[in-house]
């Protein structure tokens, strides 16, 4: 039987890596509002295409939506990492891989669209624990690589 420390660090590192997984299929889903309601009431958002933190949901959500509507996202999450600090605090980090095509592009009804781009970066986040869940506190997403193809980012 193990210690309950290790069941609940467990149980925890479920939980956030659950939140982690999730946020990356709503923006998928193109359910934005879902996904900047995964942040607390002064969560922060850095990304790589906006030179100041989103700051809030309504803020992150405002940014998110304006996402060309044609946009097809699938963001694939690996070597995720937690550490938790306490037990209401916890950090993690996770590689992402980001594909990108456009709807309006003609797609083949069994294999879909071409990859226009490829992103390869990473996710830094700060989670919080209060009322009764985890939650982005803070989010710092950055691109190291690009595998689109001639480095064209569109």
């Amino acid at each position: 039987m193990q210690p309950i420390a290790d069941v609940e660090f467990w149980h925890q590192h479920s939980a956030i890596s659950q939140l982690i997984i999730e946020a990356s299929h709503l923006v998928d889903q193109r359910d934005f509002t879902a996904f900047a309601a995964l942040f607390t009431a002064d969560g922060a958002l850095y990304r790589p295409t906006t030179p100041e933190p989103l700051v809030g949901p309504a803020a992150i959500a405002l940014s998110y939506s304006a996402t060309p509507a044609t946009r097809i996202n699938r963001h694939l999450i690996s070597n995720l990492r937690i550490a938790c600090q306490s037990a209401t605090e916890a950090t993690s980090s996770a590689y992402v891989t980001l594909y990108s095509s456009d709807a309006a592009e003609s797609a083949d009804p069994i294999f879909g669209a071409a990859v226009q781009r490829c992103l390869i970066g990473a996710f830094h986040d700060r989670l919080i624990w209060q009322d009764g869940r985890w939650w982005l506190q803070e989010r710092r997403a950055a691109f190291a690589l690009n595998a689109t193809p001639q480095g064209l980012v569109r």
